[in-house]
């Protein structure tokens, strides 16, 4: 019999298993339930579903039980009486691991702070159920248990949990290097690294490279620099942008000691050899990337480093080559817009605040714990209502930038705090304000650390940064709708929304999201609304067939 001859086990089989499991007759029903319930959300039988720790999580990752009606309880029910039926047929190992410490494992992490303590302490029993003290641990045994959460245990998250496990373990080698094993766990890189640091460099390039962003902020007033002073995060893009183009020479086989100056980066050889190297990374084509990294070498060469015309027009021929269609919504972002489609989705997602509320507002736990829930509640009322960045959502503050009127308040940002240099000024409606009073009144007093006007707080006194809230609206979203959702996508969703109902009028939307011209606009949308506009035609069509079917034929005469 072959490997792949070998019958791989199911939940099928493990419910056959369960029938003479030492388990008292409750717990063979509340695993069988579990069994079920769990394939029921697959849309699959039992036998369509492998007995397997990997496959099982990375379908619970991608299955929203608050979308799918049940409570936490009872979908924690479910994992268990899952994974006791995987071990039936198969190793499961267990999601929270009580083996109990050995002695010197418990002494150690004693002296550990708590954030290390955290991370290390249920790698610390894995090996304390292996009978490994401290001062038997090998690195085999730590890739043993790496080995262990990753293949055999059902819990979310694996990897990250064995990072976070990585990460504690070696800062632990750094700081206690009189007690802590000195065994230091490899990381594997997850994505190749190829930008070198500035110091690879002579220094002459990054002396060359920040002057260029001096001249992006204009602090010399000179007469043949920008008009405006670039944004921070623009000369940051630019800058790194810039480092990556030397270090792609550098591995193209062009000797590091030449490279300079911004000069070395823009000559045409060079410029070639690095869009094939970006083309590459993309598959053999070119991608945004490649357009973006053509487009900054371009201008800095016509307006820094100010080449002649020949070399110019050689650099746009280029450029134009390796040009992609940007105009319009992406492939993915279209797919992710399409289950809005169908109005139950849009009306269930325009009440997902209030959703959120009423669950805030049934959860037993202590207010503390429910407060970052109530914060992406009132974040989402707000993009929904005035769907601003991602950027300008984070740093909104309480008092520069919520201007009550009488019995309204408005949302008010200034140009020079937007990306294109257009002012915001939202009159937030009613039901958006309820949600933020509601959190600013009973939820945000527990995330905040520091003194600080930040709606959104943060640490040190600032707001919470973008990437951080981001990745809690994406995932609260996930949980409460099963939609896999971005802060930046909810300006989609508005344009789509609002063109379903009103198909053409594009200077709403493009007022509403802030762009300057009306072709941006109609560029990202004219797509959005086809399904009505088909519906529409089809309408049309429809009674015109009707008239026509609803006219008696004339009979000829004799007939």
């Amino acid at each position: 019999m072959t490997h792949n001859d070998q019958h791989k086990p199911t939940l099928a089989d493990a419910l056959v298993a369960l029938a003479d499991a030492p388990l008292t007759d409750i717990q063979k029903r509340d695993t069988r339930s579990a069994v079920m319930t769990f394939c029921k959300a697959l849309g699959l039988q039992p036998g369509e579903v492998p007995a397997s720790n990997i496959y099982i999580r990375r379908k619970l990752e991608s299955i929203s039980y608050i979308a799918l009606g049940y409570s936490k309880g009872r979908w924690g029910n479910v994992k268990t009486g899952v994974a006791r039926a995987v071990g039936l047929v198969g190793k499961s190992y267990p999601s929270r691991n009580t083996t109990p410490l050995l002695p010197q494992w418990a002494a150690l992490l004693e002296k550990l702070p708590a954030s290390l303590k955290r991370k290390v302490s249920s790698g610390a029993r894995y090996l304390s159920g292996l009978g490994v003290d401290v001062n038997g641990v090998s690195l085999s045994d730590l890739h043993s248990y790496r080995d262990t959460i990753l293949n055999d245990r059902m819990r979310a998250n694996a990897e990250q949990a064995w990072d976070h496990f990585l990460w504690g373990w070696n800062r632990a080698v750094d700081q206690f290097p009189d007690t802590w094993p000195q065994i230091t766990i490899p990381r594997d890189e997850k994505r190749e690294i190829y930008v070198y640091p500035f110091a690879f460099f002579p220094p002459s390039f990054e002396a060359d490279v920040n002057a260029y962003a001096d001249r992006m902020r204009n602090i010399n007033l000179d007469d043949d620099g920008p008009v405006r002073p670039s944004r921070p995060t623009t000369i940051k893009t630019r800058t790194r942008q810039l480092r990556t183009a030397a270090s792609v020479l550098a591995r193209s086989g062009v000797d590091p000691a030449t490279i300079t100056g911004i000069a070395r980066l823009v000559e045409v050889d060079n410029f070639k050899l690095i869009l094939h190297f970006h083309m590459e990374r993309a598959g053999g084509k070119t991608s945004a990337g490649v357009v973006q990294i053509a487009s900054c070498l371009r201008n800095v060469a016509r307006h820094y480093v100010k080449v002649d015309e020949e070399h110019d027009r050689k650099m746009s021929a280029l450029c134009k080559r390796v040009s992609v269609q940007t105009g319009g919504l992406t492939a993915k972002n279209r797919e992710r817009l399409r289950p809005f489609d169908d109005p139950e989705h849009v009306r269930l997602f325009l009440c997902l605040p209030d959703t959120i509320r009423q669950h805030v507002e049934h959860d037993k736990r202590a207010p503390l714990q429910k407060a970052v829930l109530a914060q992406v509640a009132a974040a989402i009322a707000l993009l929904l209502a005035t769907p601003i960045r991602n950027a300008n959502l984070c740093a909104i503050d309480i008092h520069r930038h919520l201007k009550p009127q009488r019995k309204e308040v408005h949302l008010v940002i200034s140009e020079s705090e937007t990306k294109n240099r257009h002012p915001v000024d939202f009159n937030i409606p009613p039901y958006a304000l309820e949600i933020l009073r509601w959190y600013m009144a009973e939820y945000r007093p527990y995330l905040v650390r520091e003194p600080t006007d930040a709606l959104f707080p943060g640490r040190n006194g600032k707001h919470k940064s973008t990437h951080t809230l981001g990745l809690q609206i994406k995932k609260i979203v996930f949980e409460f709708t099963g939609l896999t959702f971005n802060v930046h996508l909810f300006r989609h969703f508005a344009g789509k929304v609002f063109l379903d109902q009103q198909p053409g009028n594009y200077e709403v939307v493009r007022q509403v999201l802030g762009h300057k011209r009306l072709d941006t606009t109609t560029s990202f949308y004219s797509g959005a609304e086809a399904k009505q506009a088909s519906a529409m035609f089809n309408d049309v069509v429809d009674t015109l067939r009707a008239q026509h079917a609803s006219k008696p034929k004339k009979r000829r005469a004799g007939k």
